[in-house]
């Protein structure tokens, strides 16, 4: 079962379990719902997603739902929603407003991040006035926590007692039912439109990729299970899936070796995440509203540079593969603001290309050849620095390697034994901690509290200015002075491996 059909699985069975009723309010005289949909720009239409899922979440009745959307043609469908109780039901007297307050946080489709509420009424209903409304979340808020008063019944005549019953036969459970249908829509059942109607009020509306195979949906699953009082939406977010090195799903070199385990891995060509979210806006009752989306990727593309020089002096090689990994890549996206998470990261293996500056005829390196320039690029959220710890100086830091920041390489070589005039394969790993290369590529920018972080743009580049040295014996440095560079350090050398 992929993503989307397991999402749908559990936003259905919240379904399953709500009240069979249709109308918010059963006086038909008094709307309560209103028509919505939502447009997108896309920087790059061609990268689009199919599926974009977008999560209406209002602010004040703490209602939900999740509805998907077709990004050709831009219908959409709901594929869960909660149970409407006393407790979270919009407001229903016609002179309280239209809706069941705003929480300060929005308005009628004003400021935003690039993101608004098109009306398709131009002319606005006479409503109350700006003291009124305050008043009217108020009461909606005290109302929130209190059952709603019933009609008193005239009381009855005591009745007779009936004789009892034969006990019946039990009989065979049934499968759960859709209210009112008979039958269990399967997701293929339920129909795409150019609308769908949810309660008025005020929403945040977020839009992300329904059926990424690279993310972990769990915590939006629980969120749309559980109350919205236990699970509010500042705790939803979305995650990259990740990977032990010896999972069999994860795609990586032979014989890797990691000698920076304080994460796991995230697959080496995961999706681009589009996301986005609008300000909270009034959705009206009794009218069409369209919400314009214009997603980002919360992907940055990165090139990372960095170059071998070859000492063949005492012994001859020539490079046939280098593989790399790097640390510190955000897994974890706030469902509310598009955040990244930093004390949430993961790492990356990635093949790189090399380029040697004196090739042979097949383009590929030589005994001769002394420099090779090699070149990665890899789609990530971000790659964010190691961290300082409490009472750390800043040499300190320079010297980690574990954690978030460092990166390892392996270098597969053929090494020339001249006795012989054979040749034998042979690997040589090492490391670096990109404290001051990171802090030059500016890749990302850290929030006031230090906690999360957002990529500087779609596209950012590491050049590691510190050469690996490779004499056939050691992984070593060419020796530039100051302390400004980060330096490699051997790690592991293999002899006879499968390559």
């Amino acid at each position: 079962m992929n993503n989307k059909k397991l999402l749908y699985t559990l936003l259905l069975g919240a379904t399953l379990t709500s009240c069979a009723e249709v109308e918010i309010c059963e006086r038909d005289k008094h709307p309560h719902e209103g028509d919505v949909n939502f447009t997108y720009t896309w920087n790059k239409p061609e990268d689009k997603p199919k599926r974009m899922g977008v999560l209406c979440y209002r602010v004040v009745g703490q209602w939900k739902q999740v509805a998907e959307v077709n990004t050709d043609d831009l219908t959409l469908r709901l594929i869960g929603k909660t149970t409407i109780t006393p407790e979270n039901r919009p407001n229903e007297n016609p002179d309280e407003g239209d809706n069941t307050g705003g929480d300060n946080t929005g308005g009628d489709n004003t400021g935003g991040d690039n993101t608004g509420g098109d009306n398709t009424d131009v002319t606005e209903p006479t409503g109350p006035t700006e003291t009124e409304n305050v008043e009217s979340v108020k009461r909606q808020v005290l109302l929130a926590y209190a059952d709603e008063p019933t009609e008193p019944t005239e009381p009855t005549e005591p009745t007779e007692p009936t004789e009892p019953t034969e006990p019946t036969e039990p009989t065979e459970p049934t499968e759960p039912t859709e209210p009112g249908t008979g039958t269990t829509p399967s997701e293929e059942e339920i129909p795409f439109t150019p609308t769908v109607k949810i309660p008025r009020g005020y929403y945040k509306f977020a839009t992300f990729p329904l059926d990424n195979p690279s993310i972990d949906y769990s915590e939006l699953e629980q969120f749309m299970e559980k109350d919205a009082a236990d699970y509010p939406l500042q705790n939803v977010g979305l995650s990259y899936k990740v990977y032990d090195i010896k999972d069999p799903d994860l795609n990586k070199p032979l014989a890797w070796q990691d000698f920076n385990p304080y994460a796991k891995y995230i697959q080496p060509d995961v999706e681009p995440l589009y996301y986005d979210s609008t300000t909270v806006q009034k959705l009206y009752a009794d009218r069409q509203t369209t919400f314009e989306f214009k997603p980002k990727i919360l992907s940055q593309n990165i090139d990372i540079n960095f170059n071998i020089v070859k000492n063949t002096d005492e012994v001859q090689f020539k490079v046939t593969e280098v593989w790399a990994e790097i640390s510190g890549v955000p897994t974890y996206i706030k469902m509310n603001t598009g955040y990244l998470d930093i004390t949430k990261t993961s790492k990356m293996l990635f093949k790189t290309d090399i380029k040697p500056s004196n090739p042979g005829d097949d383009g590929n390196d030589t005994n001769e050849n002394k420099r090779i320039a090699c070149h990665g690029n890899i789609n990530v959220t971000g790659v964010v620095n190691v961290q300082r710890g409490y009472g750390e100086t800043l040499a300190d830091v320079r010297k980690k390697i574990y954690g978030p920041g460092i990166m390892q390489v392996v270098i597969y070589t053929e090494v020339y034994n001249p006795k012989t005039g054979q040749t034998f394969p042979q690997k040589w790993q090492g490391i670096i901690n990109l404290y001051n290369t990171l802090n030059q590529a500016k890749l990302m920018t850290t929030t006031s509290d230090n906690k999360y972080v957002y990529r500087n743009g779609e596209h950012g580049t590491i050049n590691i200015s510190a050469e690996i040295l490779l004499d056939g014996k050691t992984v070593g440095n060419i020796d530039k002075g100051g302390d400004a560079l980060d330096r490699w350090i051997q790690t592991d050398s293999d002899i006879n491996i499968d390559i």
